[in-house]
């Protein structure tokens, strides 16, 4: 069992930075090729974003931390000229509003999530995964050729709202989360660069808070040791950590629509027929 839990851990950490959803890829893999309980897999894949949030905090750790920072590394410039200290106070604002955004839909779609992968049968689970991907193709579509050089600052609260809104709704397996985040704040003209550092802190208080919501609600649902969970944990830590070094530059740029809407067209061909033609 070991082995195909390291696997899924490396596809979080290899595919949470790309637009394509690896909550719907973990899913369609631990479903279809290790036979694994999808409710079982929704936990997990759960446990292991926590492990990519790890890697987000460690990498933007000074936009996190700002304040901090700047108490043991005092800069040489006056304090009202420094970068941090200007963005820490509309970042924390930022992130605030839009969590509360993600809480408004993401707690239901969650409840509504765990009662669907329990009672469907993983063919079912796999259907909708595919069209959700397709539904993730379209969206980032909307991204070609879309410039902007609006910063942080230029961000208003109903924005920040808006897009915590769009990112709850992708607690749904086959919506990607940076999809959701990153096509608004693109389409409103945010600068790429910005628009990416965004949505990766905006993800870190949901993940810890779908984590949170997910041991209390289903506990024991992962009986796995929990020297096997920290492992997983780290594996997604690490190879996410890799990951954002090497993609966040250019993954932006890289037309993941057309991914995402043949991989979700593919699996909907796939799975239909044994639906309507194998399940009595």
């Amino acid at each position: 069992m070991i082995i195909p839990l390291l696997i899924l851990a490396l596809i979080q950490g290899l595919l949470e930075y790309l637009p394509v959803s690896s909550e719907g890829q973990i899913l369609l893999v631990g479903v279809n090729v290790f036979y694994f309980d999808p409710n079982f897999l929704l936990s997990l894949v759960f446990w292991l974003h926590l492990g990519t949030a790890f890697t987000v905090m460690v990498f933007y750790h000074r936009a996190i931390f700002g304040s901090l920072y700047l108490r043991i590394h005092p800069p040489r410039e006056e304090p009202n000229d420094s970068e941090p200290a200007k963005l820490l106070g509309p970042l924390f604002v930022f992130v605030l509003v839009g969590t509360m955004g993600t809480v408004v839909v993401a707690m239901p779609l969650y409840f509504f999530l765990k009662s669907w992968v329990t009672f469907l049968m993983g063919s079912f689970v796999t259907l909708g995964i595919g069209f959700l991907l397709i539904v993730t193709g379209v969206v980032l579509f909307f991204q070609r050729g879309v410039k902007g050089d609006r910063k942080l600052a230029d961000i208003s609260l109903r924005e920040a709202l808006v897009i915590g809104l769009l990112q709850g709704i992708a607690v749904l397996p086959g919506i990607s989360r940076s999809a959701m985040t990153l096509t608004w704040l693109l389409v409103r003209g945010v600068n790429r660069e910005e628009a990416l550092r965004l949505s990766f802190l905006l993800s870190v208080p949901a993940t810890v808070g779908v984590v949170a919501l997910d041991f209390i609600v289903e506990g024991a649902t992962l009986v796995v040791p929990l020297f096997i969970l920290l492992l997983l944990l780290l594996v997604a830590f690490f190879t996410g950590l890799v990951t954002l070094t090497l993609l966040r530059y250019y993954a932006i740029r890289v037309p993941w629509w057309i991914f995402c809407l043949v991989m979700g067209i593919i699996v909907v061909v796939l799975t239909f027929p044994t639906i309507v033609f194998v399940i009595p």
